[in-house]
């Protein structure tokens, strides 16, 4: 694909792009400094803190994430919260092993608190889909840490089901519960007709168009953009929560062009539409099923994945870099009165940190990164629109004091002025 030729092995010292399925990062070897301008990898340092489900979910209260707790370390906070707040002993919980396998839906008095897992609160009234309980994901894609850029394919939901019918009384059987979709002996067991008569869609274990799904959601009563908003919102979250402990990790700013992630978040929506985050998947499965729709969807992700990143520029231009394209004056505003009419400017002043007097070439080279994957997103949105407190419904939350890092400010303050001369750049 795209003219490279597979390498599978430690040992080769000449590569383009170093594709790994776990994180590359060890001790041992020190990828931040060794990778070159001209090569990128499909990982990014610090990344654990999202896609490891134990850093993810029990790690500080995210918006989107069910309560959860690290077992046995936490269980005489959990115990205690408990008894703080009363709870129902029949209230339900999720109860799964470190390697996310083993999930068990369970009471309080059923649990384990000995056992080396995570106990997160179940979603006891979810959303179903013909009788049959529900996840939806999407596919997230991260092209830098600083400035945090990150971008959303919401063309396309990943729609699994479970292979038997929900009962909300007997959770014996996992397969009544368990959305695993990828279960290819029981494929049949996934052949669901939403709508009636000759509006039926169906949802045979598919990755479905976005639009299909949401004129189901929407005949069902759902508002569709309250649904969008609220996978924007998480991912905002989650990122504004992680930002500090991915930087940790995101050592070498010189390099910081060479990493990118593509990853799979997966939510169960509850009866009212409400979206639950379960888990963000590092290096997802693409499993190779036979039917067009399939190839399209996977071609079309990749396709995104490869533009935006540069990978398929490397072989053409060996290089990651966008300056062979991207000119310094593409990414110049002279839009800025105070940059004009002040005989005063002071580069100190965040106010006139974009006039060509005061940007520097680092932040203009930042600057064209931005504007190469603009370009090159095809069917990916920003997750950080110019409008980062923008109304999302009901679901505008304040966010104070987040910080992200005076890149971010720079490239969001460039993005809201290029947003009030042409919409192209509003989103």
């Amino acid at each position: 694909m795209l003219g490279y030729v597979n390498q599978e092995s430690e040992d080769v010292t000449q590569w383009d792009v170093l594709w790994a399925h776990h994180s590359p990062f060890s001790p041992k070897r020190n990828l931040t400094n060794e990778v070159q301008h001209n090569q990128k990898v499909n990982q990014i340092p610090g990344m654990k803190f999202i896609t490891i489900k134990a850093l993810l979910t029990t790690r500080g209260r995210l918006k989107y994430v069910p309560k959860s707790f690290l077992i046995p370390q936490s269980a005489p906070h959990f115990l205690e919260e408990q008894l703080k707040q009363n709870n129902d002993i029949n209230l339900l919980w999720m109860q799964k092993n470190i390697n996310h396998r083993g999930n068990q839906v369970k009471k309080l008095k059923e649990l384990d608190l000995k056992k080396k897992s995570i106990i997160q609160e179940y979603i006891s009234n979810p959303y179903l889909a013909q009788g049959r309980k529900m996840s939806l994901g999407i596919y997230v894609i991260v092209t830098s840490i600083d400035p945090l850029r990150v971008y959303i394919m919401d063309t396309k939901y990943v729609i699994r089901c479970s292979s038997k019918l929900y009962d909300p009384e007997d959770f014996s059987d996992p397969r009544t519960y368990i959305t695993d979709g990828f279960d290819h002996s029981n494929l049949d067991d996934y052949r669901l007709e939403m709508g009636k008569g000759d509006d039926q869609i169906p949802l045979r274990y598919k990755y479905k168009e976005a639009t299909a799904n949401n004129l189901v959601f929407a005949s069902e009563g759902y508002d569709t953009y309250w649904i969008q908003s609220q996978l924007y919102d998480a991912v905002r979250d989650v990122f504004e929560q992680k930002w500090s402990s991915i930087i940790k990790h995101y050592l070498n700013p010189t390099k910081r062009d060479s990493f990118f992630c593509i990853t799979r978040w997966d939510f169960v929506p509850d009866e009212d539409f409400n979206l639950h985050l379960l888990e963000a998947n590092m290096s997802p499965n693409m499993p190779d099923v036979e039917g067009p729709f399939y190839i399209s969807f996977f071609t079309s992700t990749l396709y995104s994945l490869f533009r935006i990143s540069g990978v398929d520029d490397i072989r053409k231009n060996n290089s990651t870099k966008p300056s062979y394209i991207i000119r310094d004056s593409d990414v110049m505003l002279n839009s800025i009165p105070s940059c004009y009419n002040s005989s005063n400017i002071s580069c100190a002043n965040t106010e006139y940190s974009l006039c060509p007097q005061c940007i520097t070439q680092s932040q203009v080279e930042m600057l064209k990164s931005l504007v190469f994957e603009q370009l090159n997103r095809h069917g990916m949105k920003r997750v950080f629109h110019t409008q980062r407190m923008d109304d999302f419904s009901s679901n505008n939350t304040q966010r104070v004091n987040i910080n992200l890092g005076s890149s971010f400010d720079l490239y969001h303050d460039w993005l809201s002025h290029k947003c009030q001369l042409d919409m192209y750049w509003c989103y």
